[in-house]
């Protein structure tokens, strides 16, 4: 059970969910045919670029007839997937996004627990989640790819505040509840957003991408479902020392140096950072500089190195930075680079 979990509201029959309306955005939208293949290989490549690392077991490979096809929005990917037989996937590490489903048609069992959900249920993979799905022939999914930054990101900006613990959304949401219909809007509305030509365009989608993410945490049970209702407001002092960690991340500041800004000690500071962010100001700033790295990766022009821009933010050592990268993303920094 997921701490801090509201019940999702439901869809009232006064304001029935649009599946008909959110069909016809997806079929005259933006998406674009990514995959149509029989091949086994080919086809857990192309997942593997898409939806991170997978492994992919089909039960009679002669039927396979995987058709994939996706639209890139701000760092989100808009899919529909579908496989054409009998199919069991894996995630066998982490992969630094969430993947939210809802299933069109078929049946899709969780691995783990063998959960199963039905023609018009959503649920949500995490970005630290490794379990698989065994999904039946018919299947047919509309996914939602969302970084993992991104979301948490979001879920800082609505909260007012840093995350206290992990962001954690309810595995399962049953057909016509309020977290289906926020997740098919989201779907519907950003597949029928042109992909306009003006050099503006990225604004607009940008702030799209983060309205859709809002309403998703705001419909979907999570972690901060509560927090929502009431966000808690920072301490001075820990503000202090948080806005401190931001402006001068590069310069990695010593402990001494955030509690002299914040105006505590040491122990005061490290109390404040675990009460309300759930690590320590070390950790708290380790991680801000490798949010971003990620950042300056993604929107690298040609010709930067990891090299540089882990240096830029204070990563000298190397080998020790692309594991930590890796703990945290997923992937390594030259995989980010690469996928700019």
């Amino acid at each position: 059970m997921l701490p801090l979990l509201n019940a999702a509201p439901t869809v009232s029959a006064e304001h029935p969910l649009q599946g008909a309306e959110v069909e016809t955005a997806l079929s005259n939208s933006r998406l674009i045919s990514v995959c149509e293949t029989t091949n086994p290989d080919e086809a857990q490549a192309v997942l593997c670029g898409v939806y991170g690392p997978h492994a992919l077991r089909v039960q009679d490979e002669s039927t396979l007839a995987l058709k994939l096809r996706g639209a890139e929005f701000a760092r989100l990917h808009l899919g529909e997937v579908r496989y054409g037989t009998s199919t069991r996937m894996a995630m066998p590490r982490a992969h630094g996004h969430w993947v939210f489903s809802y299933l069109r048609q078929g049946e899709v069992w969780r691995s783990g627990d063998r959960e199963l959900y039905g023609a018009g249920d959503a649920g949500v993979i995490a970005p630290d989640e490794v379990h698989g799905l065994e999904m039946s022939g018919d299947m047919e999914l509309l996914n939602l790819r969302v970084d993992d930054a991104d979301m948490g990101s979001a879920c800082r900006s609505l909260l007012g505040s840093d995350l206290a613990h992990p962001l954690r959304f309810a595995d399962h949401c049953g057909a016509g509840g309020a977290p289906v219909a926020a997740l098919l809007r989201v779907l519907g509305h950003l597949a029928a957003t042109p992909a306009y030509p003006h050099a503006a365009a990225q604004r607009l989608e940008t702030s799209l991408r983060d309205a859709a993410l809002f309403e998703l945490l705001l419909a979907w049970p999570n972690s901060y479902t509560r927090g929502l209702d009431a966000p808690a407001a920072l301490p001075l002092s820990t503000r202090r020392a948080r806005d401190y960690i931001h402006a001068h991340a590069a310069d990695v500041p010593s402990v001494a140096d955030i509690a002299e800004a914040a105006g505590v000690g040491v122990r005061a500071l490290a109390r404040g950072f675990e009460r309300h962010f759930g690590v320590s100001p070390q950790r708290y700033l380790q991680l801000y500089r490798l949010d971003r790295v990620r950042e300056e990766l993604r929107s690298a022009p040609p010709g930067v190195t990891v090299t540089s821009v882990a240096a830029q933010w204070g990563f000298w050592q190397l080998g020790s930075f692309a594991a930590r990268y890796r703990e945290r993303f997923g992937e390594s920094p030259s995989q980010t680079l690469n996928q700019r």
